[in-house]
């Protein structure tokens, strides 16, 4: 993008304007695109995280209904 600027001081402030405008634009799109990988990225950690909860609960031998029986018996105790 640099080497189809022309030189700053042959440029009017109008042009000056313009180009810091669509670079704004360009970063903000930019930006949007990182903010939704953040999101999808969150989500498979999320999504790893309850996979192994899920593997543990099953290999522990207890009900779903017995550990959350138990974890509100830590909250309470908390």
């Amino acid at each position: 993008m640099a080497g189809r600027r022309k030189k700053q001081e042959n440029m009017t402030r109008e042009e000056q304007l313009e180009i810091i405008e669509n670079e704004i634009a360009e970063y903000k799109e930019n930006l949007k695109a990182l903010k939704e990988k953040r999101k999808e990225i969150l989500s498979q950690i999320e999504d790893v995280q309850k996979d192994r909860l899920y593997k543990a609960a099953m290999e522990s031998g207890l009900s779903i209904e017995e550990i959350l029986e138990m974890l509100s018996q830590k909250e309470d105790q908390e």
